[in-house]
């Protein structure tokens, strides 16, 4: 696939995500089997996690470290599933935008494809490099855990890993999990992004298409007395169809990766909360406050991501019935103006992505987290 190729090949390198080109029976039973064996090893390690915080934990400090952990892989363990049991949702989607209405139709329209898929593509490798730095430091501090004689993490497992044999594969086979979920994380991340900035791009090219439409209608009224043809009406209702196709699109991306957003935003104000807790009162520990708060700045990037692109096409899809309004619509028959109403009328209702029931996309509700999560932290200092 074209559009968004950089993600889906980050999911490829994740092990969650067969190329669609393969046609070979033997490869796509591999990659298959290689699916199976990372999505069961995240699992793993969420499942010996949480039996570790009920059954061994005895201390907030664990308590707190264990549960930052655990979250995080909760919500790699969601995204996985996810993208495994929805892939024809997914390519569907993605698919939807490389035919009409959606494929761009002339120069100008390509231009503004391109522009934003150049902005996506860039945003994904500045984010794909803040998380490598992130996942290099923890990955170095997993190995220093295992040299002296520590798991990289704390789980609970029914058997004796003394034997050092035993440690060794179970630390290798924990620091791998955690690569492969950084990379299944910024791979989810960077999709969802991708996806909601080009529904703004799609929004843009109808915004020009309709620009478009409108001039050439009455440049050929004012050049021209004749009655309305069918070919106008056809372009008006063709424009109608787009606008409606934009919404449709963007509601079936938020019913795709609806779950995934209900759980990061879930674990996200859970771990903020229990982060600026944890650094209020270890502020002596140099060692252990570093790491918190590396974890902490990502986890507030990683929530700012979701909620500007959300706030960017809720901006979008409102400013459809002002950019209508300022063109040249007066010399336009009445069934075009009554097409022009019912889209800006629509208009007037944005395109909102939302967690469940829990959040809207949004800068407000990013702001709102940040409340929250204060407060929240001043109820803990009590």
């Amino acid at each position: 696939m074209q559009i968004l190729s950089l993600h889906f090949s980050m999911y490829t390198v994740g092990g969650i995500w067969r190329p669609v080109e393969w046609s070979s029976d033997g490869a796509k039973l591999l990659y298959s089997i290689f699916t199976f064996i990372i999505v069961s090893s995240e699992y793993f390690l969420m499942i010996t996690q949480f039996m570790d915080i009920v059954l061994v934990v005895d201390n907030i400090d664990d308590f707190t470290a264990n549960t930052l952990m655990f979250l995080t892989i909760v919500a790699v363990c969601c995204k996985a599933t996810v993208v495994v049991v929805r892939r024809n949702a997914i390519i569907n989607i993605v698919q939807l935008l490389l035919k009409a209405p959606h494929k761009p139709r002339n120069e100008d329209e390509v231009a503004i494809q391109t522009k934003f898929d150049k902005f996506i593509r860039t945003f994904t490798l500045r984010y794909t490099f803040l998380a490598t730095g992130s996942i290099t430091g923890l990955t170095l501090g997993s190995i220093l855990n295992a040299m002296h004689g520590h798991l990289p993490y704390r789980v609970w497992l029914p058997w004796n890993y003394d034997i050092p044999l035993v440690f060794w594969i179970i630390s290798i086979h924990q620091i791998l999990t955690l690569l492969f979920a950084c990379i299944i994380n910024v791979g989810t991340e960077t999709l969802v992004l991708g996806l909601l900035i080009q529904t703004c791009a799609q929004l843009e090219i109808f915004e020009s298409r309709l620009h478009k439409f409108i001039i050439n209608k009455t440049v050929r009224d004012l050049g021209h007395t004749l009655s309305t043809s069918n070919k106008n009406e056809v372009g008006i209702s063709e424009c109608v169809h787009y606008h409606l196709s934009i919404y449709k699109f963007a509601k079936t991306v938020n019913v795709i990766f609806n779950q995934v957003l209900f759980v990061q935003f879930f674990s996200s104000i859970i771990v903020l909360c229990t982060c600026v807790y944890y650094l209020s009162t270890h502020t002596a520990e140099l060692s252990g406050l570093v790491s918190f708060l590396v974890y902490t700045i990502c986890m507030f990037a990683q929530i700012f991501v979701y909620c500007w692109s959300g706030n960017e096409v809720i901006l979008k899809s409102t400013s459809i019935g002002d950019t209508i309004y300022r063109t040249d619509w007066p010399l336009l028959s009445i069934r075009e103006k009554k097409g022009l109403l019912m889209i800006m009328m629509r208009s007037t209702i944005p395109i909102k992505f939302t967690s469940s029931f829990l959040i809207t996309l949004s800068l407000q509700s990013y702001s709102n987290i940040l409340k929250t999560s204060y407060s929240v932290f001043n109820v803990l200092q009590k």
